[in-house]
């Protein structure tokens, strides 16, 4: 597993370097990168940009609300930087003989990141670099308590009404995706992967699948945001009810974070300020359902808009 997992970042660090070299102009292949539902193409301006995304997940375990604030700027088509805050909304189920309903909200870790952006008629080439601090509540499961590094990279293509797209990232978090918030945070080494594509039913309707992998190394920490859950063994099992532990407390073991599913979505995007969308995601691993939403707008190009 290691080998293949050196060969596939050998693969991704060759990209970074050949790809950019035959770049074209930009605005022959997307817009801004926000509300753009795969958050990943070159961006058409240069400057100031600001981001709201409002996400929410429902399970068995509870509902999670995240509202996601990002400010960045854009210094040309191949680089940028932003930073930005999450606030969490939390409820777990209250279900268990017992228990009383419990709610909480708090802001997540600060983050800062930097987007390099490489366009081209054969894939495009995205790689995004997010680096954590923890200035959210470890108790609420809001933090795990430590900075947290995740590096991502996406490939993507486009033929006629499909877009077929393969991302591959490393880091010491597994990281919410763009579209499930996941309701445990970790710390601990992990690759994450995910293979999928599009299909562009009408200009503002598209329709999307995915399959996910994450791949832990060594040790890992679970901190989970709902009160309910059943904690995992400290010898990498996985409990009882095969979810991490109870919020606010921290379990440690090998292989606590390793999963593998799909996703699927409808999404609606009648501008490039605002996209609707609807998703389902299925954990193999732990045979959990769970239903998503999400509302993004680019707040920086409706500024932009209105002022022109």
């Amino acid at each position: 597993m290691k080998s293949i997992f050196v060969r596939a970042f050998a693969l991704i660090l060759a990209a970074m370097v050949v790809v950019p070299a035959t770049g074209q102009n930009p605005a022959t292949i997307g817009t801004d990168k926000s509300v753009n539902h795969q958050a990943d193409q070159t961006p058409d301006f240069k400057g100031f940009n600001e981001y709201e995304d409002f996400r929410g997940m429902v399970k068995s375990s509870g509902t999670l609300l995240k509202l996601d604030s990002t400010l960045g700027y854009d210094f040309n088509q191949y680089f940028g930087v932003f930073t930005g805050v999450p606030l969490y909304f939390a409820s777990d189920s209250g279900s268990a003989p017992g228990q009383t309903r419990v709610h909480d909200a708090g802001a997540g870790d600060a983050y800062f990141g930097v987007d390099v952006y490489a366009p081209n008629r054969i894939v495009n080439f995205g790689s995004t670099l997010t680096v954590s601090a923890p200035t959210g509540s470890v108790s609420k499961g809001f933090s795990p308590g430590a900075a947290t590094v995740d590096w991502n990279n996406r490939f993507r293509r486009t033929f006629n009404r499909l877009t077929p797209f393969v991302a591959a990232g490393v880091g010491n978090t597994v990281p919410d995706s763009e579209l499930v918030t996941r309701d445990f945070i970790s710390l601990g080494t992990v690759s994450h992967f995910e293979e999928g594509a599009e299909f562009q039913l009408a200009k503002p309707v598209y329709l999307g699948g995915s399959a996910f992998q994450i791949v832990p190394f060594g040790k890992q920490q679970v901190f989970n945001r709902f009160d309910r859950a059943t904690p995992r063994d400290d010898n990498g099992g996985q409990g009882n009810a095969a979810t991490p532990p109870v919020s606010g407390s921290e379990t440690t073991g090998n292989d606590l974070t390793r999963e593998h599913g799909f996703d699927a979505w409808l999404g609606f995007e009648p501008t490039r300020i605002v996209r609707l969308e609807l998703g389902y995601s299925r954990s193999i691993t732990f045979a959990l359902n769970s239903f998503s939403f999400n509302v993004g707008l680019n707040v920086g190009k409706l500024l932009r808009s209105q002022a022109h």
